[in-house]
């Protein structure tokens, strides 16, 4: 019996102590339009009445002209490929745990995000199935499974950049398609055109014949 004041006491504190903080959830998803696409894994987008660079979680793709690094194997393509489906269109922004390793904007202040199409497509999750980009898991995240398995299957299947025979072509400029396409304006240049030279190696993307350039929907320079 003596006990029970002291247990008393115990359980009044306890009872007077704060419980554990709630998660933090993530951020409601959002409905953007793409103004512009940087690369393959890079976006930008308006948000209300400002623009916000987005960069994709999950997903890297090779490198097409940042200053301290050449164009890499298949980094144009993936950047044509995000251009083609995203640019000028809506598409809904999901986001992920905001206490999760990695933050909710990475070094560069680029605003991660999951961005998925008008028909409800992944396109981050896309990518990586397409071998357009590589799962970048440094930083887990709700779908890393899923990424680290398109990537395998990827591989598996020579998709995209895991493609060697187009690897070993691309890495010998005599064997790499003659025309040139512009990625920004969607312009292709023969040998022997006025501007063939001029488009900056970043935004340039490889045709072996102007009917492959016209398929992916590229139209001829008039001079």
């Amino acid at each position: 019996m003596k006990r029970f004041p002291f247990l008393l006491v115990l359980v009044l504190l306890a009872a007077g102590l704060p419980g554990p903080a709630p998660a933090a959830q993530p951020a409601p998803p959002e409905r953007v339009l793409v103004t512009d696409v940087v690369d393959g894994d890079t976006i930008i987008v308006l948000r209300g009445r400002r623009q916000d660079t987005v960069r994709l979680i999950g997903v890297d793709t090779p490198e097409t002209g940042r200053p301290d690094r050449p164009v890499q194997f298949y980094g144009p393509e993936a950047a044509d490929f995000a251009r083609r489906t995203l640019l000028e269109r809506r598409v809904r922004l999901e986001f992920d745990d905001p206490d999760r390793v990695g933050g909710q904007r990475d070094a560069y202040r680029r605003l991660l995000a999951y961005v998925f199409t008008e028909d409800g497509a992944n396109f981050n999750l896309e990518l990586v199935q397409l071998g357009y980009g590589r799962a970048f898991t440094r930083f887990p995240f709700k779908y890393t499974e899923s990424f680290k398995q398109a990537e395998r299957e990827a591989r598996t299947a020579g998709r995209g950049l895991w493609n060697a025979a187009v690897r070993e072509e691309w890495s010998d400029p005599s064997r790499r398609g003659k025309i040139i396409g512009n990625l920004r304006t969607r312009i292709y240049h023969v040998p022997g055109q006025a501007y063939y030279d001029k488009v900056r190696e970043k935004n340039r993307i490889y045709f072996r014949t102007e009917e492959d350039a016209r398929k992916a929907g590229y139209r001829k320079a008039k001079n």
